[in-house]
């Protein structure tokens, strides 16, 4: 393995290893969430309130999201050079005149926002009426959320630039364990703000936490009213890149409008489901990422696209080892894995039916939106977003139809918006790898087609086993407590994980030798 493979190891493992952490302390608070407001009215106010602000929070200010990517491709050619604080100073400056104008916005039009979206939403008087005084009142108190969405993406672009992982990787653990207490501390059950006001407090931390790196890394911060070196090339990334962002967006819009007319709790079936498929998908994805887009540019800049093509290749044949077990178990054992986490408090047996149905559709998702995240950020690396964006124009529409169809057209509830998602996560993935060819030609995905194949044998025996492992205890055990079902589902899990590294190692999957050299199984 070259040194450079070696760098990029170490700090995918370091990442993947705090991301690991921060999707726990994460879980831990979505279980406490769930406890205390179910899939009631209250949970899809904080939910749908959450999708102006939280959302916004998570896509631009998230690693990988255009206000990190933007400061990676401008910063990183220019780490060295003595204006790159300035650059980064006036980059700070107009992102907080800009976004606070936008969070202005929201919280004065907050009740036309919210009718416009979820204007269907309440099968009685009193449900909507509470549902859209809490959205309101919540949409209001986290729409700071949208200023501080830039500032935590700035700095977490500085801190991948110059290899500071730490922080960006174990931040969000903050904003989970600021909304455990606010619930803790003030829950009640008549509102949800407990949960907005945790959620506000929680990113101010991970901002916070971010400064003391930004300081370290021994740039001079400057402002200066002429525009310096290096804010054309920002733009450049950065407003396409937001644009294609909020589009992208509009799609979540579109499936909360459609899951106003599902009933109550649908909206957070989905949230709720689509946080379990961040557990493989968030720790998988940013653990790449990080290490993976300054090299991308680095070799773009350099045109070397063979080495960028087969960085790519072996970037995804690694996430896709990782993750496909991870789905066959998802996939198996959907139920009981949500009854052990979340079927206590206010969260009853038909939340668990809901979030199982909503999370058996979204599970194919993960593949294609691991390769289709990797793609885009190739066209980031070559300074191109527009290319993402028209993507995500085209995507916008074929969505609203998609959920229009199996939501009205043919009644599939939630599962008809998972169903949906992972139509079009599979579109956005064909589109932009064709649209790459004239850039680099083919990224060679005929590659992979025996490691997947082999993978995907192996995922399909780890599923059978998982289930039918699971069904079997289920029958023996039924009646002894000393087999709860928590050991009951790791049994399965862990039985099924051990087979499909072993078909993958006996097969000789690169990624199976390379996991057990690192593990030290073998020499």
């Amino acid at each position: 393995m070259t040194g450079r493979q070696q760098s990029l190891s170490r700090t995918f493992s370091l990442v993947a290893l705090l991301s690991i952490f921060s999707k726990v302390i994460g879980l831990i608070r979505d279980v406490v969430v769930a406890a205390a407001y179910g899939t009631s009215v209250l949970a899809d106010a904080y939910n749908y309130a959450y999708l102006f602000t939280g959302n916004v929070l998570i896509l631009f200010g998230g690693l990988g999201g255009p206000f990190h990517s933007a400061t990676v491709t401008t910063l990183a050619p220019k780490r060295s050079s003595p204006e790159a604080g300035n650059l980064i100073a006036q980059i700070s400056f107009f992102t907080t005149i800009a976004l606070s104008l936008v969070g202005i916005l929201i919280f004065f039009f907050a009740p036309q926002i919210m009718h416009i979206v979820a204007g269907n939403y309440g099968d009685t008087d009193d449900n909507r009426l509470k549902f859209f005084g809490e959205t309101i009142m919540q949409l209001r108190v986290m729409s700071p959320l949208i200023l501080l969405s830039g500032l935590i993406g700035i700095t977490y672009g500085v801190l991948n630039v110059y290899n500071l992982v730490f922080w960006p990787s174990l931040s969000p653990a903050i904003a989970s364990i600021a909304i455990i207490g606010a619930i803790l501390v003030g829950n009640n059950r008549e509102s949800s703000l407990p949960v907005a006001i945790g959620t506000l407090i929680g990113a101010f931390g991970q901002l916070l936490a971010q400064m003391p790196g930004m300081f370290s890394v021994g740039l001079h911060y400057r402002f200066q009213f002429k525009l310096v070196e290096g804010i054309s090339s920002y733009t450049k990334v950065l407003c396409p890149a937001l644009i294609s962002t909020s589009i992208g967006q509009l799609i979540i819009y579109v499936d909360s409008f459609f899951c106003s007319n599902i009933g109550e709790g649908a909206w957070t079936a989905i949230s709720n489901a689509n946080r379990l498929i961040q557990l493989p998908l968030g720790v998988l994805i940013t653990a790449m990422l990080v290490p993976i887009l300054p090299r991308f540019t680095e070799m773009a800049a350099e045109k070397r696209n063979d080495d960028l093509k087969y960085e790519f290749r072996r970037a995804l044949s690694f996430l896709w080892f990782l993750a496909l077990p991870l789905s066959a178990i998802l996939l198996a054992l959907p139920e009981p894995i949500i009854r052990l986490l979340f079927q206590r408090g206010a969260f009853n047996a038909q939340s668990t039916y809901l979030v199982a149905t909503a999370l058996i559709y979204l599970v194919p998702s993960i593949i294609f939106y691991m390769a289709r995240d990797l793609i885009t950020r190739v066209y980031f690396a070559f300074h191109d977003s527009k290319t993402p964006f028209y993507v995500a124009m085209a995507a916008i529409f074929i969505k609203a139809f998609l959920d229009w169809l199996f939501v009205i057209k043919i009644p599939l509830g939630v599962a008809g918006i998972s169903l949906a998602t992972s139509l079009i996560t599979v579109f956005n993935l064909v589109l932009l790898a064709y649209l790459l060819r004239p850039k680099i030609g083919l990224l060679g995905f005929s590659k992979l087609i025996r490691p997947t194949s082999i993978m995907l044998v192996a995922t399909l025996a780890a599923y059978l086993l998982a289930k039918i492992g699971f069904e079997i205890m289920q029958v023996y055990f039924a009646s002894m407590s000393l087999i709860p079902l928590a050991i009951k589902i790791f049994i399965a899990a862990t039985v099924s994980g051990i087979i499909y590294f072993a078909v993958t190692y006996l097969l000789e999957i690169d990624e199976a030798k390379l996991l057990t050299q690192r593990l030290k199984l073998t020499k």
